[in-house]
């Protein structure tokens, strides 16, 4: 109970404080976007990394700058475990409060670089994910449509009765092909 109670006190705080927050809402067209930001959860790479994969090779072949983050559930740096050759920024608990608001320097310098779109590719609507995505210096935020998370996100897509990551791809890519 003291989790979930700490998840609703979070995410309560961290509504008020991200609507709060003045920001450049924009919605550009897929054609023109430059920088898009992902983040994930580590804990959907055994299942969902190839789907993953495929969406950041979808966004490069249309010239888009990809920064990734990956989010772990750990405070130990030496739990972490990056692959060689990997470039993704790994987050993980000791970068946020216990409510789940920025609190690194890492993170810090993360939200205040300008992206033109901030996807979310996490299904399960993890709090520390909804945080970047509250406070983040992106003109456009993307999310999985979830209960509670519409104050997050300037587009919510995919269906929450059946959360399915490869069909989020798809509908990731259809959508943003419509728009630009």
């Amino acid at each position: 109970m003291a989790k979930g109670l700490k998840y609703k006190l979070g995410l309560r705080a961290l509504k008020k404080l991200s609507v709060a927050r003045p920001r450049n809402r924009s919605f550009m067209p897929f054609g023109e976007v430059k920088d898009v930001l992902l983040a994930w959860d580590e804990s959907q790479h055994e299942q969902d990394i190839h789907s993953i994969q495929k969406f950041i090779q979808f966004l490069e072949k249309h010239g888009k700058q990809v920064q990734t983050v990956v989010y772990h559930h750990t405070r130990k740096e030496s739990k972490i475990t990056i692959p060689e050759g990997d470039t993704s920024i790994h987050l993980s608990r000791r970068d946020f409060n216990a409510f789940g608001m920025p609190r690194s320097l890492q993170i810090k310098k993360l939200l205040s670089t300008q992206f033109d779109y901030f996807i979310n590719m996490n299904l399960d609507g993890r709090l520390t994910l909804k945080s970047i995505a509250g406070f983040t210096n992106a003109a456009c935020r993307i999310g999985f449509q979830r209960d509670k998370a519409i104050s997050f996100y300037d587009l919510l897509i995919g269906s929450q009765n059946e959360p399915d990551m490869q069909q989020y791809v798809k509908d990731l890519q259809h959508y943003l092909q419509k728009i630009g």
